[in-house]
């Protein structure tokens, strides 16, 4: 899942979010990357959340479907749930506006086209139509007899994986999942603590799947920052994803680079 993040001084407006309802959908603008063949699509594409395309195959369908046309292969993309608002704080905090469950592609870069709203953090007056020039908006409320504005807006996309999917794998039979043991692990926050800062790989828990990359941080629920991350699965390296944050509990081991390992399990 590819999360959609916000960052913008907020004076006197709260709740910005972009207009996207059936009647007047937002059109979420991308450049995208086959993960693939790492071929980037020649032309920026839009996503809405009420367009819906058929995968080939019958195989479902999804709100975008891209076919690389360097490796042939279909790649999608669906949105799930409706924009959050972004609320106004001092100082400005990154807050995630909506999240992209992306199938075979990764997205490089995002661009504000559109049209926003936002609301008078005193008076609730209604502000439409908010264009951006230059991550910049200027108004006024009337109602509070006040200048209102939004600067250095700042958006930016990442690799999410502890947002989970809502959308099955095509072809995928459901099977009962057996019984599983779980232990009370060892408090891992002094050991992480220590790898802040330094390269490390992180082993997840099935798929054969690791992370490489630097560990930023370690929040409140132990979830994992990276950043210029790597994945490889069965050993053989298979894209880079950049910034990502990795659920815990979704880790079976953690090391640094030819150390020994962190062990996470429960």
């Amino acid at each position: 899942m590819y999360a959609l993040t916000l960052t913008a001084e907020l004076n006197g407006v709260t709740n910005l979010r972009p207009r996207d309802t059936e009647a007047s959908p937002f059109w979420y603008t991308f450049m995208v990357q086959c993960t693939s063949c790492r071929e980037t699509h020649s032309n920026a594409i839009s996503v809405s959340r009420f367009e819906v395309n058929e995968l080939s195959g019958s195989r479902g369908e999804a709100n975008f479907v891209w076919k690389c046309k360097n490796c042939k292969r279909e790649s999608s993309c669906s949105i799930k749930i409706a924009p959050k608002p972004y609320e106004q704080n001092e100082p400005p905090k990154q807050q995630t506006v909506i999240e992209f469950d992306c199938r075979g592609l990764e997205f490089t870069a995002f661009s504000p086209e559109g049209e926003w709203l936002a609301d008078g953090i005193d008076s609730g007056t209604k502000f439409e139509g908010i264009e951006f020039q230059d991550g910049e908006w200027f108004d006024y409320d009337e109602k509070a007899n006040d200048e209102v504005s939004i600067k250095e807006l700042n958006l930016d996309t990442y690799l999410d994986l502890s947002l989970k999917s809502t959308r099955p794998p095509p072809n995928r039979v459901k099977t009962t999942k057996s019984p599983t043991m779980s232990f009370m692990p060892i408090n891992p926050r002094p050991m992480l603590q220590e790898l802040v800062n330094k390269d490390i790989v992180v082993r997840l828990k099935w798929g054969e799947t690791e992370y490489k990359g630097r560990l930023v941080s370690i929040d409140g629920y132990f979830n994992i920052q990276l950043t210029n991350a790597q994945e490889y699965i069965d050993q053989k390296f298979t894209s880079d994803l950049g910034q990502i944050l990795i659920r815990c509990n979704n880790v079976l081991w953690i090391k640094e680079a030819d150390k020994g390992d962190v062990q996470m399990e429960g």
